[in-house]
């Protein structure tokens, strides 16, 4: 038989607060992440969703050898929330009806303004204005609350999604 110890006490109640402190706090920063990280991959996806939309334009005036601006491919960005693209889907020659796209509401993701952006892709892959005109290719900027992504062309018109400056929004 052993002898029970002296100073044995167990816990008091201070040392099971700063203990029950202690698992608040990192459970509240583990779940921060968690949410944050939620946050990033709606707007990374969000914009390469658009970059997508935005070479798959590029891609069918090309196929299609496109010269006259009413059968370029085109996304037209209308808000904040909304877009649509305008390509041959079904393979016929002609642009189909504009499929109109919206922004998912989770995570909280917007275009950067000034509205609306109008891109046109010709023949050569290249932007052009509405009369044919060569034209640089505004950036599009998708942001939320925990920062932004920036879907940029190449001087050859290939498109890249890359982190951006911080997104603030101005409703």
């Amino acid at each position: 038989m052993t002898a029970p110890l002296k100073n044995s006490r167990g816990f008091t109640k201070l040392e099971l607060l700063i203990i029950l402190a202690m698992v608040t706090v990192i459970g509240g920063f583990i779940f921060m992440t968690l949410f944050r990280g939620d946050r990033v991959t709606y707007r990374t996806t969000t914009a390469i969703e658009i970059g997508n939309y935005l070479q798959k334009a590029r891609a069918d005036s090309m196929r299609r050898d496109a010269h006259d601006s009413k059968q370029m491919a085109q996304v037209k960005i209308f808000n904040r929330r909304f877009y649509s693209v305008a390509f041959d889907d079904d393979g016929d020659g002609n642009l189909d009806v504009p499929l109109v796209k919206s922004l998912p509401e989770e995570g909280g993701v917007e275009i950067e303004g000034p509205f609306p952006k109008t891109y046109i892709f010709n023949w050569q892959g290249v932007t052009v204005d509405s009369q044919n005109n060569r034209v640089a290719a505004p950036v599009v900027v998708v942001g939320n609350s925990v920062g932004a992504s920036a879907i940029k062309f190449s001087e050859e018109g290939e498109i890249s999604v890359i982190p951006a400056a911080k997104f603030t929004s101005a409703k």
